[in-house]
């Protein structure tokens, strides 16, 4: 777990077109991550 104010570890998801999208590529920007339980 980072510690509050660290940078983030660089990490690879799915974009919404299937393309992988990494942290670093998004860099300078402001990121907002929202991670949902699967409730199924």
């Amino acid at each position: 777990m980072p510690k509050k104010g660290a940078t983030a570890p660089d990490f690879t998801l799915p974009a919404v077109d299937g393309s992988p999208l990494t942290l670093s590529e998004l860099r300078g920007r402001p990121v907002l991550l929202i991670f949902l339980r699967h409730l199924g």
